[in-house]
């Protein structure tokens, strides 16, 4: 008994047929990925909750990974990352509002801009604390890009009891996209604020910011993540700050260096997966990992036949459901005070007899103390919340 081996000869070389389907696998695959080609994206890929079209939110999830998890070298066309378990997982939500829901000193000074989010977590410029922020969006004339304006937040000066607004406008735009977004895009802006603290009275400094952002469309393929597998471009947007804070006494400059990898896919809001790192001496540190998944609104409701104020689960780690009961109706703001009597997050709900639960996002506060307070026009309730 013996096996026969198939030869072919072609001109004066001799393949068997291993070698032949070997061959042919090869040029198909080559022929797949040549006959790939990358994404485009455009302002429809991207929030829109101004006047028109609506309130975008989307679910993201935050994660713990180890810092060489997602190699983040990987440059160039047709290129896989496979991250289907990326580690410790914290569900949260991102939202994005229309700038009239955001508060009413901050309106009036970025006027026009096309939505707003609101930061949440333990926030600081050039060394001073800042609560109830917002980040302030415009797409420019014809939809060619995507800038901030800037920010507003109260800002706490340690020798006053009180904290201020601080409307942050930039002189130039800090550009996120422009449009079209395409593989081998570069684009740079350089942005930045001088403001005099407190804006009135008698003045205790000038709190500066100096900021460039190089951004660059490296790479393309596809990304998977626990939540599936998406065609994307990569951008990867070098962010150097310098947030000064100059008195009499003596300026304190704060610099970071800051790298986003943003992995985008198209209708998603937000990108499918995106790494933050920052520059500690001469090696990366991963700050933050998240991405794009599929999940209920965070703006829920169910039909509960309770008046009461009620929050569950208190304790509470990564998000607190909220319901409202018959007392509030309407237009509906919801504010979180820590014990120094600071508002370190903020949001609003327009609620109806029978839609009053609501979802809220806490993985970004720290351990503690905190009250809720709820303000309507029908009512007015507090409730005690401890986050662990």
């Amino acid at each position: 008994m013996y096996f026969q081996k198939l030869y072919y000869f072609y001109g004066n070389n001799l393949f068997d047929m291993k070698n032949i389907i070997t061959i042919t696998c090869s040029m198909f695959f080559s022929f797949y990925a040549f006959c790939q080609s990358p994404i485009t994206l455009t302002r429809a890929d991207l929030p829109c909750p101004a006047a028109g079209c609506g309130e975008d939110s989307v679910l993201f999830t935050n994660v713990v990974i180890a810092t060489n998890s997602v190699d983040l070298s990987l440059t160039g066309a047709s290129l896989a990352w496979s991250h289907p378990d990326l580690g410790t997982l914290s569900t949260a939500y991102q939202k994005f509002i229309p700038v009239s829901s955001t508060p009413f000193v901050f309106q009036l000074t970025f006027l026009g801009s096309d939505y707003a989010t609101p930061l949440l977590g333990n926030l600081a410029i050039a060394g001073l604390p800042i609560s109830d922020a917002y980040e302030y969006y415009n797409y420019a004339s014809n939809n060619t890009r995507l800038e901030i304006r800037g920010f507003g937040a109260n800002i706490t000066i340690p020798t006053q009891s009180v904290s201020f607004p601080l409307p942050a406008i930039y002189n130039n735009p800090d550009v996120i996209y422009k449009f079209p977004i395409t593989f081998g895009d570069t684009d740079s802006s350089n942005s930045g604020f001088s403001i005099t603290i407190p804006p009135t009275g008698t003045a205790l400094g000038t709190l500066k910011r100096q900021q460039t952002r190089k951004n660059a469309v490296d790479a393309w393929g596809s990304v998977t993540t626990p939540a599936g597998t998406f065609d994307v471009l990569r951008i990867k947007s070098n962010i150097n700050r310098v947030d000064s804070l100059i008195t009499s006494i003596f300026p304190i400059g704060i610099p970071t260096n800051t790298t986003e990898y943003k992995w985008l896919g198209q209708t998603k809001k937000i990108p499918v997966l995106q790494v933050n790192t920052n520059l500690v001496g001469q090696n990366p540190t991963v700050t933050g990992v998240t991405f794009w998944g599929e999940g209920p609104n965070p703006i829920t409701f169910s039909n509960l036949n309770n008046n009461v104020l009620s929050i569950s689960p208190n304790p509470a780690q990564h998000s607190v459901n909220i319901h409202f009961g018959d007392n509030h109706i309407g237009k509906t703001k919801v504010s979180i005070i820590n014990l120094q009597g600071q508002q370190v997050a903020y949001f609003e709900f327009l609620l109806t007899q029978t839609n009053q639960n609501e979802t809220i996002p806490l993985f970004e506060l720290p351990q503690g103390n905190y009250m809720i307070q709820c303000q309507s026009q029908t009512g007015r309730s507090n409730q005690k919340l401890t986050i662990y």
